[in-house]
């Protein structure tokens, strides 16, 4: 049995609790556990600047793939790795959600490139939660026409109702067969869906798998933990997969074992069982 040398974290709904905290046990565990070698590492659909709230209040500074895959940050905030939108990709997207009267934003990679974290498409009205959340991030935003832009963003995204967002997946999946991956999840805080669209190959595994080359490991060496189901690329690769106990109950089917619930500190569950994992390794090298 490989030993595990790294641990990737999800944010919403399993590292982070209300107001982009980390629990006071929590974080001492990981620490701890960082300390002795296990690289923690965060693995999130939010963007960097969100992430490092977060990050902020972990304690310490750790590797980050953020927007589901597409960016790799260094702990000194450096940009290892990222995948962009071709121009005439973007625009498939674009005509595509205007088609189903949604509005579209995309995100790039403000923390290197300067200017917005997000662009909102405004050549469409735009609903009262793409409306608030342009409001809430309003420092971070930006909106103009995306069919003239340049081709610099990361991963797209829209919100609106599950009947809405499903319809628009069925769309581009018949009109770009294999060419972009959908995903649709609850927008914590809302009685909306957030779906997000990325290229194919572009996911959270994606992301960490330009870690793992990094630091010489296999998928063996990695225990991923998440709560919904776009953490379920990384956590059907890697040799430990760990569920939420309190995440979406079609993860748990996929997942090694169902830790407890992120807001009880369930983590606590994956470091206990990462230091068993390694200690029995341990024991019968010694042996």
């Amino acid at each position: 049995m490989p030993p595990i040398k790294m641990l990737a974290l999800d944010l919403d709904g399993t590292l982070a609790v209300g107001n982009h905290q980390v629990l006071p046990a929590t974080r001492t565990e990981l620490k701890n556990l960082h300390e002795t070698g296990v690289e923690v590492v965060i693995v999130t659909g939010r963007r960097y600047r969100t992430t490092r709230f977060v990050i902020d209040n972990l304690g310490f500074d750790v590797y980050a793939v953020c927007n589901g895959g597409a960016l790799v940050k260094t702990p000194s905030a450096e940009t290892h790795y990222e995948t962009t939108y071709s121009t005439s990709q973007l625009s498939d997207i674009v005509y595509i959600v205007r088609d189903t009267e949604l509005a579209l934003f995309a995100q790039r990679d403000a923390h290197d490139r300067g200017g917005p974290d997000f662009v909102v498409d405004d050549a469409v009205p735009w609903s009262r939660v793409v409306r608030k959340y342009f409001d809430d991030n309003r420092l971070w935003s930006g909106k103009g026409d995306l069919l003239h832009q340049e081709p610099e963003f990361l991963v797209c995204g829209t919100f609106g109702d599950e009947h809405q967002l499903k319809t628009f997946c069925k769309k581009i999946h018949q009109s770009f067969p294999e060419i972009y991956h959908t995903i649709v999840v609850p927008h914590l805080g809302s009685e909306h869906c957030y779906c997000e669209i990325t290229l194919a190959d572009v996911t959270k595994w994606h992301g960490l798998s330009k870690l793992a080359t990094l630091f010489s490991l296999s998928p063996d060496n990695i225990c991923a933990v998440g709560d919904q189901l776009n953490d379920l690329p990384m956590l059907k690769e890697v040799g430990h997969g760990v569920a939420m106990g309190d995440g979406d109950e079609a993860l748990h089917i996929h997942a090694k074992f169902v830790c407890g619930n992120h807001d009880e500190d369930g983590i606590l569950d994956v470091v206990e069982y990462i230091h068993r994992h390694n200690d029995l390794i341990d024991d019968q090298i010694d042996q």
